[in-house]
């Protein structure tokens, strides 16, 4: 069913056209007959917020359509984005399966579906299925080993330019590349950006046009093409 922010929403599980791709979901009929009892549709337009840092989980939140961005925010108003979350991916685990007060915010980039479960029926059914818990696992290890990456970025790159190409070249491996051109569809502002590595805005603007005047980007509206993968990837190189 359509919605006003033209996203395609589907309330039924066992019917979805997307499942086969988000990996949580990709599961045998009968556990995704029991999680479309327990789970709740929820749709979100652009820069809402789906948690706040410090909440007590109520739940987990399933990531069907649209991204996320996870994000952490000091007294005095500074914020890190710690991550982009992608379809597919299961949003405020791990403090659900501990409960413990999430460590970090989620606001959406874009119209984002969301699937809500429940604490508690979550963790009856990933108990019931072994399937599911597999998931779960791979995507607890997954998690930990983005934040094991994202330490070695912070504590290794020597500037901010190899940071921004570090990060340009993980968001190429999230996409496809056509012509010899890896285009990325440029959700975050130069301010966002920034956010991510750790600099200021204006930073990441001179920064992005270096790289566009070597040729190793090139942007076309609010569209960003990866021209030079090779040569991004010997400036992200430790």
């Amino acid at each position: 069913m359509p919605t006003p922010f033209q996203t395609e929403i589907y309330h039924d599980c066992t019917t979805c056209k997307l499942r086969p791709f988000r990996h949580f979901c990709n599961l045998q009929m009968d556990q995704v007959e029991a999680l479309q009892l327990v789970k709740k549709t929820l749709v979100f337009p652009p820069d809402a917020v789906v948690f706040n840092e410090g909440d007590v989980p109520e739940g987990v939140f399933i990531l069907c359509s649209g991204r996320v961005k996870l994000f952490s925010a000091t007294q005095h108003g500074k914020i890190f984005i710690l991550k982009i979350a992608r379809p597919g991916e299961l949003l405020g685990l791990n403090a659900a399966i501990m409960g413990r007060p999430y460590l970090v915010s989620a606001e959406t980039v874009e119209p984002c579906q969301i699937n809500f479960v429940p604490r508690d029926a979550f963790l009856h059914y990933i108990g019931q299925f072994n399937e599911a818990s597999m998931h779960v696992i791979e995507q607890l290890a997954d998690n930990y080993y983005a934040a094991q990456r994202e330490i070695q970025s912070l504590g290794l790159a020597q500037s901010a330019r190899q940071k921004l190409a570090r990060l340009l070249v993980d968001w190429s491996h999230a996409t496809e590349q056509t012509r010899g051109e890896i285009w990325l569809r440029f959700y975050l502002t130069h301010e966002e950006i920034a956010q991510m590595i750790g600099t200021s805005r204006e930073t990441v603007t001179r920064l992005m046009n270096e790289l566009t005047r070597k040729k190793l980007l090139r942007v076309d509206g609010s569209a960003l093409a990866i021209t030079n993968l090779a040569g991004l990837e010997a400036l992200a190189r430790f």
